[in-house]
C-alpha cells in the first residue's frame, strides 16, 4: 500500500512540475512574441512618419529628386521588413504586426469639470 502512495504522489508531482514548466515556457514565448512585435511596431512607426512627412511635402511645395529617392527607397525598406517578418512568423499563427496606432496623444480640457 505504501507502494502505490508513493507511485501516485511522484505521478502528482511530476504532473504539477510538468504543468509549471509548460506555463512558464508558454511565458516565456508569449514575452518573446510581446518583445518582437514591441521591436517591429518602433521601427515600422519611425519609417511610417518618415514617408508621412514626405507625403504631407509633397502635397505642398513637392520633393527634390533626391527626396524622391529617399522616399522610394524607404518605402521599399518598410516592405521588405515586413516580408521578412511574415516569412519568420509564417505558419505559426502569431500575428507579429504591432496594432495600429489610433490616436497620437490625449487631449485634455483646460476648463475645471463641472459637477
Amino acid at each position: 500500500m505504501d507502494d502505490r502512495i508513493k507511485q501516485a504522489g511522484q505521478f502528482i508531482e511530476s504532473a504539477v512540475k510538468d504543468a509549471i514548466g509548460q506555463k512558464v515556457s508558454e511565458h516565456g514565448d508569449h514575452m518573446f512574441q510581446s518583445g518582437f512585435s514591441s521591436a517591429a511596431g518602433i521601427t515600422l512607426r519611425r519609417i511610417d512618419a518618415k514617408l508621412e512627412s514626405f507625403e504631407e511635402r509633397m502635397k505642398g511645395s513637392g520633393l527634390t529628386k533626391t527626396e524622391q529617392a529617399v522616399c522610394a527607397q524607404l518605402d521599399e525598406l518598410k516592405a521588405e521588413i515586413e516580408a521578412d517578418c511574415d516569412r519568420f512568423w509564417r505558419g505559426s499563427g502569431v500575428e507579429w504586426r504591432p496594432p495600429k496606432q489610433i490616436a497620437k496623444g490625449v487631449r485634455r480640457s483646460t476648463q475645471e469639470p463641472q459637477l
